[in-house]
């Protein structure tokens, strides 16, 4: 599949998300790059990382933007960045942000599996790997960094 394609095709899907937010999205997908992976869990991944941005990133905010771009390093490597111009991430959270249960929205809509979810996928789906950096009122970022050509996912035997 076509990146940009993709990820044209989750900005859609997530229109009326972050119609109700104060986000705007911006993609800056090089439209030639293409992967052999597994589409739906990527797009699981982007999904996760962009809604959390559109909840978290932005409170007290009036507006606030959430770029995705993306860059072929080598002629077998991309690297994916979510990058956000919020208030950042609390430096307590940040070691374990991607542990279940890691949320600043408990009882108010957060269950704290979205970014779980979302390096469960990254490293042992799509064979990648997901670090995040953050400065508190300076935003955050996720970089990815994925093969072109997923590995074969074992299925287990049932």
């Amino acid at each position: 599949f076509m990146l940009d394609k993709m990820m044209a095709e989750i900005a859609i899907t997530l229109k009326p998300m972050i119609k109700n937010s104060v986000a705007e999205l911006h993609l800056e997908i090089d439209d030639a790059i293409s992967m052999t992976s597994y589409p739906g869990p990527l797009g699981q991944v982007l999904t996760n990382l962009i809604a959390n941005a559109s909840v978290h990133a932005f409170n007290g905010r009036q507006k606030g933007l959430i770029t995705v771009r993306a860059s072929q390093v080598d002629h077998d490597l991309l690297k994916l960045r979510v990058e956000d111009d919020g208030i950042g991430i609390p430096d307590e959270l940040l070691p374990r942000i991607f542990d279940p249960f890691v949320t600043t929205k408990m009882g108010r809509g957060g269950t704290g599996l979205g970014l779980h979810i979302a390096h469960n996928i990254t490293t042992q789906v799509l064979g990648g790997s997901i670090t995040v950096s953050s400065q508190p009122g300076e935003g955050s970022c996720f970089e990815l960094t994925l093969p072109l050509i997923a590995p074969v996912v074992r299925q287990s035997p049932e």
